[in-house]
């Protein structure tokens, strides 16, 4: 009995990350697990797992993720395997994506090209350095 030894094993599915409301994040992010997004972002988001964004969430820029569920409003070109547009929630943009769904009051307003999942995990977003300049307006050129 006092001759075992015991090995702990952490679990390996990544936390939830949250972002409030009333939080305001520019740049380029990315996450391992799940994103709840509640507060505002401009940028670039990469995720490996799901993006929910609650009815007070604003996103503006590009996002690349699993499955993007929105009850906010989004604004830019996202590139997902499955679209969830909620009762409240606004896509405006381009919209590359196997599937997609608009609830009853949801509104889409953009471009939505329908890929494969081969190609869905094929797309990339502009690099870190091209992203930075394309989010800084007041940047003299």
């Amino acid at each position: 009995m006092f001759g075992k030894k015991f090995s702990f094993t952490r679990n390996t599915a990544p936390a939830l990350s949250f972002i409030a409301d009333g939080t305001m994040l520019t740049g380029n992010i990315e996450f391992s697990g799940d994103v709840l997004i509640g507060g505002e972002v401009q940028g670039q988001i990469l995720s490996q797992a799901n993006i929910i964004v609650e009815k007070t969430g604003r996103i503006h820029g590009e996002i690349k993720c699993r499955e993007f569920i929105i009850d906010g409003y989004f604004k830019g070109r996202l590139i997902c395997e499955r679209l969830i547009i909620q009762s409240r929630g606004i896509v405006d943009g381009d919209v590359a994506c196997t599937s997609m769904q608009i609830n009853e009051g949801g509104q889409f307003i953009g471009l939505r090209i329908k890929e494969d999942h081969q190609t869905i995990h094929a797309h990339s977003l502009p690099s870190t350095t091209s992203a930075n300049v394309l989010l800084s307006p007041n940047q003299d050129n």
